[in-house]
């Protein structure tokens, strides 16, 4: 029997699946990536092992140092994960009323200190919390982490929303993973926008592997940050942009879809009860979109997206959460 030298060795390598029951009058394919089987639950596990050995790499990160990250809860999870296995304490910072006690005692578990942070000034309109968009409610908390960055020297910010390593991570892993899985034959990418790592590596990947398919983006209805191909957040150094602009700038998404709470929620109720796969609200809104891309496509072509976390940090708080 082989034996993996630490818990790190079996992030990735996730299964694709399928979709039977949901995609039963559908023509096309849909197949779904099951990330939700990485060990601390999320896609988040590929960024947090990237980001982590690259700043090691280049000596950002070192032993006896403080890692720190404003998170909406899955970066938090994995961050704390990999940390945990690492060696490093990690502090998040996290928009208050925002995450679930699920997320946080989940953090907590893997020895992570969890700071709330009050989103007042982000959060002000009638749709909170009809969906969440983490690039908007993380801004606040991710000045508490500038702040400490410029006052501590002992800590890392690890910065997910600029840091190259997330979309390196998935432009090279879970990219690369589809191409292999699908023998690079796919007609549409669906993904969710969080901090746009997923979206712009993956879709990166398939651009230059001329695969031809087209890379869609889903938003929660609630709180869209790219409206007619521009990036509706504020730019402002050092707290928001990053992976998000890049994306906008070089116009990697071909469609950015809106989908509600309401239909993440149901389809996320509806992969468990008749597909048996345990996902969260985002895997959803994932899936609710990918199923009515497919819908317009032939027999014989490929819709494929991500299942991006697990449902165990949904069950007493439904939230949609990108």
């Amino acid at each position: 029997m082989k034996t993996a030298r630490t818990i790190l060795d079996s992030i990735g390598n996730t299964p694709m699946v399928r979709l039977q029951r949901l995609a039963r009058d559908i023509d096309a394919e849909v197949l779904v990536k099951v990330e939700y089987l990485n060990p601390s639950g999320s896609v988040k596990d590929r960024v947090a092992l990237r980001m982590i050995r690259d700043a090691e790499r280049d000596g950002r990160l070192k032993k006896g140092m403080e890692i720190i990250e404003a998170t909406t809860g899955n970066m938090g999870a994995a961050l704390a994960f990999v940390g945990a296995a690492c060696g490093y304490p990690l502090t998040m910072y996290v928009p208050k009323s925002v995450l679930s006690e699920e997320r946080i005692r989940l953090c907590r578990a893997y020895g992570a200190k969890v700071v709330r942070v009050d989103i007042e000034d982000v959060i002000h309109d009638s749709t909170f919390p009809q969906g969440v968009h983490g690039s908007r409610v993380e801004l606040i908390p991710r000045r508490v982490c500038l702040q400490r960055e410029k006052t501590d020297k002992n800590v890392w910010w690890a910065r997910q929303f600029s840091n190259p390593s997330n979309r390196l991570a998935h432009k090279e892993w879970t990219g690369a993973e589809i191409l292999e899985q699908t023998d690079g034959r796919l007609d549409v990418f669906v993904a969710a926008l969080g901090t746009g790592g997923t979206f712009l590596g993956v879709a990166e990947a398939l651009r230059e592997a001329n695969t031809g398919a087209k890379a869609v983006a889903v938003e929660p209805e609630g709180h869209r940050t790219i409206v007619d191909g521009k990036l509706t957040l504020p730019l402002i150094e050092g707290v928001s942009g990053g992976l998000m602009k890049e994306l906008v700038d070089r116009q990697m998404a071909d469609d950015v879809m809106a989908v509600t709470e309401e239909d993440a929620i149901r389809t996320a109720h509806e992969l468990a009860e008749q597909e048996g796969l345990f996902c969260g609200l985002s895997s959803g809104a994932n899936v609710y979109a990918a199923l009515q891309i497919a819908k317009t496509l032939k027999k014989g072509q490929r819709v494929v997206t991500i299942l991006v976390d697990s449902r165990d940090r949904y069950l007493f708080t439904e939230r949609l959460t990108t």
